[in-house]
Order: structure tokens, then C-alpha cells, then sequence
């Protein structure tokens, strides 16, 4: 599993913006693990769909952020994913939540990627025929059958 991520900023009153992309090594997408969810430790700014915050108003100084964001890594069906989410305004730009929480998203990928390799491959084949005692008791009536048909054809 490979995660990138990157916090943008642009000047004014506009919310930082946290864009991630997590993809799948083949291996990983082979394996068929299962999406793994985690509560991040990232801030939800309140109403996070606003893509603005004015001076003295959420984040800014009167709410308190309470909320986190929940990450998930890929399905293997589709072996990525990119997501943006918006962050609370900090005067000093820094977010060290962010790597905090994609390391224990990876720890927690981790745990269920070795999982599904422990369940390993494996084949099982069979055999059964019919036992001697059975072709014993019918030996006498197939064989006269195929004697039988060996005739028909020949007249």
C-alpha cells in the first residue's frame, strides 16, 4: 500500500484542503483484503462543506472541533482511491494528526493484509473407484454385455 498526501492553503479566509491518494500493490489486490476503517485523529472543522471560515467565527475562536474523520483504505476492486477533505483553520499551518492517523491506517492495514496472507492457498484433489468386491459381483454381467454388443456388431 502506498499513501500520499498533501495540505493546501490558498491565501485568505479559505479552509486548508487535505488531498490523499492510497493504491494497492498487485499483491496486495490479489490477496483480496478487506477495506479497513479507522477514526483518524484529524479535525472536522465544523459544517466542513464550507469552504470558507471567517475571522472570530468556527474553528476561528468561538467552536470547538470535536468531530474527526474516519479513513478507509481501498477496496480491492478497485486497488485505489482519492479523497479530499477540508481541515480547521491553524494560524501555524501545522497538522502533525495527519501522519499520525495514515500511520495507524497503515498499522491496521497491516493486521489484515498479514491475516489474508496467513489464509494461504491450497488444492485438494480426490480419487474414488469402485471397490474390488463390488466389480466382483458385476464383472460377470458387464462382461457378458460387452460380449454381447462384440457379437452384435460383428453379425
Amino acid at each position: 500500500m502506498h499513501i500520499e498526501w498533501k495540505i493546501e492553503k490558498r491565501a485568505g479566509h479559505f479552509r486548508p484542503k487535505l488531498y490523499y491518494e492510497i493504491r494497492l500493490e498487485p499483491f496486495e489486490i490479489a490477496l483480496a483484503v478487506p477495506m479497513v476503517q479507522i477514526a483518524s485523529t484529524i479535525l472536522k472543522p465544523p459544517d466542513p462543506g464550507q469552504y470558507y471560515v471567517w475571522p472570530g467565527t468556527k474553528e476561528c475562536g468561538k467552536e470547538k472541533v470535536t468531530a474527526v474523520y474516519d479513513l478507509y483504505t481501498p477496496s480491492h476492486a478497485t486497488g485505489h482511491c482519492r479523497e479530499m477533505v477540508r481541515l480547521p483553520m491553524r494560524p501555524s499551518g501545522s497538522y502533525p494528526e495527519v501522519e499520525a492517523s495514515f500511520r495507524k491506517l497503515r498499522e491496521a492495514y497491516e493486521q489484515a493484509l498479514i491475516a489474508a496472507y496467513e489464509n494461504s492457498a491450497f488444492e485438494t484433489k480426490g480419487c474414488l473407484e469402485l471397490t474390488m468386491e463390488t466389480k466382483r459381483r458385476i464383472a460377470p454381467a458387464a462382461v457378458a454385455d460387452r460380449f454381447l454388443k462384440i457379437l452384435e456388431k460383428a453379425s
